[in-house]
Formats: structure tokens, sequence, C-alpha cells
């Protein structure tokens, strides 16, 4: 890692914290949490919140016309300042709602849409904008990361990599294009979702990136800060296959380092392994996969895993991944060791579903399972002493022709025991996740709401149901902050 680098100069960086999208920190974590306050409600927040060094919230949004869309906040959830509201292409646009924002030392915050590449000042005042068309990328980022040399930037959604001079935003290297893949064709935007809470034409844009379609490259780049590269999946030669891409800057560009192509679809942000020798990613069937970092070698294979959910690495570098509800299993956690790729455990919470939640008389042929789950709602975060991942209660729906998802009745902030997956304690929640779990330095916890499972059921589905089978779990959206609760 270079001086110059300034990963370390947040408490929370990013959509995971940190240069390998670890998720994982040292600090202190608790088995049950106090809800402290709710902001940004009627909002999909998607990513975030980022935590600078002292403990300022940078979140983006995506509601349109007239409303801004990069919020800074104080840790007690008051509004610091805002971003000028979207009037014009020269301010920042509801495209920036996937980007979680990167803070610097100097408190200089960088996020983009689908225009532009800002920096803006710890004041919220512009410090450079970079129009992202003149280097030819028309369709934004999924986020960006800082390089080990200090620059910022990232893989554009249509697979150009563009790094920029953190003081000038000009280029700092020659943009690299991702050799052409087959992305997957659009997935079908679902009935209800993010109505009123997210711009119509942004919704239907993005969507698709969620689970790894349309796009060229739907999700965050890794960071190896001792090597310096660069990873990073892209559409493979068929729009069943995934490539895994290692970008190396050397002699002042960047180059390809390697490329390994896989099977399935991919939506799984990369992680690193601690050593930066091992990289894990994954495809919609639920494999996660392991390859070398050094050459893309394959190593192992693990199911069940999350098709969309990042794996979490934690300091000792067990990985940790989550799977879905599927009609006759349940959703799952899973602890892997990262030397075999053999689960030291694997656990679902279905016990705490079926507590909170009664039986319920069957719907054929959409809820044919009485029985509630619990299913992972989020990618999960390792602190000092817990597991922290939040999970949805409810009832699978099972759709003529589609995949099953939870129709969800209560969301719970879920503490675990990472040594063997034991659960020790909850925290009710207002909303669904689909994001991540962010924790401070000083053990505050920040959950954002995407709210894209409870708006397709709120808006979409219950309007089609009997009243004995809707869901009452209405979406609310925003960022909600918890405090740890002290035993006794």
């Amino acid at each position: 890692m270079t001086q110059d680098n300034p990963w370390n100069q947040a408490q929370w960086n990013s959509i995971h914290g940190d240069s390998r999208n670890s998720d994982a920190v040292s600090y202190p974590t608790a088995a049950r949490y106090t809800p402290a306050w709710h902001g940004l409600a009627g909002t999909a927040v998607l990513f975030g919140p980022t935590i600078d060094l002292n403990g300022k919230l940078y979140l983006c949004s995506g509601r349109g016309r007239n409303f801004s869309h990069l919020h800074a906040m104080n840790a007690d959830g008051a509004i610091r300042w805002e971003s000028e509201p979207f009037t014009d292409p020269d301010r920042i646009g509801p495209r920036a709602c996937p980007f979680a924002p990167l803070v610097d030392a100097s408190g200089a915050v960088y996020l983009a849409d689908d225009r532009a590449f800002w920096c803006l000042e710890q004041d919220g005042s512009p410090r450079w904008r970079t129009d992202l068309q003149q280097l030819g990328i028309r369709e934004g980022f999924a986020s960006a990361v800082f390089s080990a040399s200090g620059l910022v930037g990232g893989v554009s959604l249509d697979g150009i990599a563009v790094f920029l001079d953190r003081a000038s935003g000009k280029p700092a290297l020659p943009t690299l294009t991702l050799p052409a893949g087959l992305p997957p064709p659009a997935a079908s935007l679902p009935p209800g979702i993010w109505q009123g809470m997210m711009d119509p034409d942004t919704a239907a844009l993005l969507f698709p990136g969620f689970f790894g379609t349309h796009f060229p490259v739907t999700n965050s780049p890794a960071v190896d800060l001792s090597s310096g590269r660069i990873y990073i999946t892209g559409a493979g030669n068929s729009p069943t296959q995934t490539r895994l891409y290692a970008l190396q800057e050397t002699a002042g560009k960047l180059a390809i380092a390697f490329t390994r192509e896989f099977d399935g679809r991919c939506s799984v942000t990369p992680s690193l392994s601690p050593s930066g020798h091992q990289v894990y990613t994954g495809n919609h069937r639920g494999e996660l996969l392991a390859f070398s970092g050094d050459s893309g070698r394959p190593l192992w294979r693990y199911a069940p895993a999350g098709p969309a959910a990042s794996p979490t690495v934690g300091s000792d570098g067990t990985v940790y991944t989550g799977s879905n509800t599927v009609p006759g299993s349940p959703s799952q956690l899973s602890a892997i060791n990262p030397e075999t790729g053999e689960a030291r455990w694997c656990r679902d919470y279905d016990a705490l579903a079926s507590e909170l939640l009664p039986d319920r008389a069957p719907l054929l042929p959409l809820f044919t399972d009485p029985h509630p789950h619990a299913v992972i709602n989020s990618v999960q975060t390792v602190g000092r002493d817990h597991l922290l991942v939040v999970l949805a209660l409810g009832y699978t729906f099972t759709p003529p022709g589609a995949a099953a998802l939870t129709q969800p009745h209560r969301v719970v902030l879920a503490s675990i025991n990472p040594a063997d997956g034991e659960l020790r304690g909850y925290t009710h929640l207002p909303d669904t996740s689909e994001a991540g779990v962010v924790l401070a330095r000083d053990g505050s916890v920040y959950i954002c709401h995407a709210a894209l499972t409870s708006s397709v059921f709120y808006y979409g589905i219950n309007p089609l149901l009997p009243p004995s089978h809707r869901t009452p779990l209405a979406p609310k959206g925003g960022v909600t902050a918890l405090q740890p609760q002290l035993p006794g």
C-alpha cells in the first residue's frame, strides 16, 4: 500500500468497507440493538452509508428530478448538507443511487452518476467534475474504488476501466475497454418495485444489474493494495458465462494480467482473502467460486451460496455466504474453510421465523408451504464478536414459471456467533435491506433499506392476493441507525 492510498481514511468506505470488499472490521458488536433513528424515509437507499474518520455519513438516492441525490448526515441523523436538486445535467442525477461514495483523508467525497464523476469538498461544494461521455462511458458505475497508487475510478457498467487523478479529476491512465462479452438479457422489472421511492426510468434501467443481466459489468472491483491488482467480473463469451479479470497498473497504463472464464452469470462482487492470494465470486446457480489471485486458477467451488450477495471474508480468512430460499430447501448461512472450500458450519434460521410468525393455510399454487421461513436479506458483516446479517421472515411464494421468493412479514438484524453460526440475538427492523450491514468504530450499526422485496410484494403482488395472504410490511426505505444494547 502506498502512503497516498486513502482506503484507511474512513471507518467504512464505499459498499464493502475496504479495498478487498471484505465486510470485516474489528469494531465492537452486540447481540441486540436499540433503534436510534430512521432517516431518508420514502427513498430506496441501495448502498452505504460511507462513514468518514469523524463519523459523518454519506449516502446516495435516486428519486429523480427536483430531488437531491447525495446526502451528508451526522451520526445522529441530522442532515449536514445535500447535493443541489437535480434540475439539469450539470447536477448529480438519480443514476447516482447505486453508488456508495468514497472519502479520503482530506474529507473529499467521490461519486458518479451516468454523466459525470464528481469530487466534492467536505462541505458539499464541487472540487471537480469529469464528463464521462468524453471518456466513452455511457452507463456510469456500480461504484468505484481507490487504486493502490491512490487514483480514483473503477470499471463502468459498459466495461470501461478509468482512473482519475484525485486532485484534478483528469485521467491519470489511458482508459481500458474490457473485451466484448454477451451479457444475459435484461431481467424483467417486477410489478410495484420502488413505487414512489425511485425515479421510474432509473429503476427500469438499473434493476437488471441487480441480477447480473443486461450490462457487461454489474459489480464493484476488489483491490489488492499489496500487488496493486484490481479484480472485476464481466460478461463472458455467452450469456451463461462470466469472465474474472485481474487488472494491473504497469508503466503508466492498465493491462489485463489474466482472464478466467467460468460458468453462470455473475452478480456477485468479488472479495479477496486477507493475503490477496485468493479471489472469491459466484454465479446465479448459487455457487461460490475461489480462484488464485496470482494466476486465476480455479481452487474450489461451494454450494449452497448466494446468487447475488457478495461473500464476506473474516480477518482469519473464513469466507461467509448466504443462500436464498427455494422450495424444499431453507435459506442457509455458511462459514467456509478458505483452504479446502468445505463448510465449517452451515445453518438456517427457520426456527426464528416459526417463533415470530404463525403457520398459515396454503393458497395454491402460490403458497404451498404453510410454514414461515427466514431468508438471508443482506450481505454479512463480521465484527469483533458477532456476524451481523439481515433476515427477512415470511412465506415462500412460488409463482408459476418463475423463481421462488420469500414474502416478507418481519425483518430482523441477526447477531450470530461466527464460530458456529448460533443465533445470539436479534433486533427488529422496519423494512427489507438487500444491501449491507455497515458497522461504525463506536459499535453503531446502519442498515440501508433498498426495499426491493418489500415494495414488490406490497405494491405489486398484494393487490392480486386475498387479504389472508397479503403482507402487512409496507416499504419504508431510508436508513436505520442502531445502538448496541448493553447486557442486563
